[in-house]
């Protein structure tokens, strides 16, 4: 499991094409607690850690498949 450093967080957002508050809303955490992990103010837990993980696997799968954004389609 990838630790995750504040350059990792924020690199791996930056790859989404997500703003920190989209971001944290897809993650269920606030934008606040995504700019503290980008800054190093606080480390992700091992369950952010994995779910960091299952997410970059799935958006590097959506992009080898020509999938670009794991954001819902709003209907």
């Amino acid at each position: 499991m990838k630790q995750w450093t504040p350059e990792e967080v924020k690199d791996f957002r930056k790859r989404l094409n997500l703003y920190q508050k989209d971001f944290a809303s897809m993650l269920g955490v606030s934008a606040r607690y995504i700019i503290y992990l980008e800054q190093g103010v606080k480390r992700p837990g091992k369950s952010m850690r994995l779910f960091l993980d299952c997410l970059e696997r799935e958006s590097e799968r959506k992009v080898k498949h020509g999938k670009r954004n794991l954001q819902k389609k709003k209907l």
